[in-house]
């Protein structure tokens, strides 16, 4: 059917197709479908083949088993236009004994799939579908759907591949994803809708999954977009803040120390309370240490009444003078807790400006 043009529908069925001599099971390159093109509980042994085809309403692979144990894919459609909606989904199919009782059958590829360059007006619909590839690879390169239902009932034996495709609404659940070999570079939506349970815990591993060979920022910033585009300026921080725990895992040696550093004082600038915690705890132990072994004064009757907790604080806070700093003299192991008190108070009092002011921005 290379290049055929059917005027109204096209009604594939039930057929049973087999393989020619170059593995090919349906040529359907060029194929223009005016409707619909209908291959529901459709058996094929082989590729069937539609690249650029354009079906003019919907397109349903329902229920159909398509199997290719001979190459890559199971169906290949590079380029497919398709008006509405292209479903995978499963069908009901009447048991023998009673026609009034059904069976649903899922969709099954034993095989590769390849959808690059698609353009499907409504949704591409996979729910229950069933993806077993066998070592090929399931693939919507640079597709543009304005939904896509990612609701697979199993997947595995090959990597998804999602980069530079762009989705308005992604439709997904937490198991309908595959443990490894998941690619979304550049994978763009809109907005993010999850069946059931799906804690922002398990959408963060997920993004793991996508980046476990290859750091990339992209899935998570794009994620983080959609949750503070959706109202969730705290859950789209998380997000961002695991993306430069992912981008520590990348460095070595010094830079990696000071990234940690920077995660356990002030999360990067995204938990800048934290950096204010340090320092409420700094401050009290070094109220602590200075009452116990107060310093002298620089001039013996002169100067403010001695407090520790002030001291501390003077050393602590970088703009504020409390007057207590400079009337005091250090010497030996205090010197050196001054110091310290001093270089502390300025990087965590920094980062809970900085970190703060970050915060107002984003939100605003």
């Amino acid at each position: 059917m290379k290049n055929a043009h059917v005027g109204n529908d096209l009604l594939l069925s039930q057929a049973k197709l087999n393989r020619d001599r170059l593995g090919l099971s349906l040529i359907g390159d060029g194929l223009v479908v005016t409707h619909d093109f209908q291959a529901e509980l459709l058996q094929s042994i082989g590729q069937i083949s539609l690249a650029d085809a354009r079906v003019g309403s919907s397109c349903s692979f329902r229920g159909s088993r398509l199997k290719n144990p001979f190459g890559r894919y199971a169906l290949a459609a590079p380029r497919l236009s398709v008006d509405r909606s292209l479903y995978f989904t499963a069908a009901a199919v009447p048991r023998a004994e009673s026609v009034a009782r059904v069976s649903i059958q899922p969709t099954v590829f034993e095989g590769g799939v390849q959808l690059d360059d698609a353009r499907i007006g409504d949704t591409i619909d996979l729910s229950r579908a069933d993806l077993r590839l066998d070592g090929q690879v399931f693939s919507l390169r640079r597709v543009h759907t304005s939904e896509l239902r990612f609701l697979l009932r199993e997947v595995h034996g090959g990597p998804v591949v999602l980069e530079e495709a762009t989705v308005d609404t992604l439709v997904d659940s937490v198991d309908s994803w595959p443990a490894t070999g998941l690619q979304l570079s550049g994978f763009v939506y809109t907005r993010v809708v999850p069946t059931g349970w799906f804690p922002l815990s398990k959408r963060i591993a997920w993004l793991e999954t996508a980046t476990q060979e290859t750091y990339d920022p992209q899935p998570y910033e794009q994620l983080a977009r959609v949750l503070r585009a959706g109202g969730e300026p705290q859950d789209a921080d998380t997000v961002l803040l695991a993306r430069m725990r992912r981008r520590r895992e990348t460095l070595g040696g010094a830079a990696k120390a000071w990234d940690w550093v920077q995660d356990v004082t002030f999360g990067y600038g995204y938990r800048p309370g934290r950096a204010a915690l340090w320092l409420s705890v700094i401050w009290a132990l070094g109220s602590l240490w200075f009452s116990l072994r107060p310093p002298d004064p620089m001039k013996a009757g002169e100067g403010p009444a001695w407090s520790a907790p002030i001291f501390t604080l003077d050393l602590l806070l970088p703009i504020l003078d409390l007057g207590q700093e400079t009337q005091w003299h250090t010497e030996g192991i205090s010197m050196w807790i001054a110091v310290i008190l001093a270089f502390a108070g300025w990087v965590l009092a920094t980062s809970v400006a900085v970190g703060a002011a970050a915060v107002l921005l984003r939100r605003n």
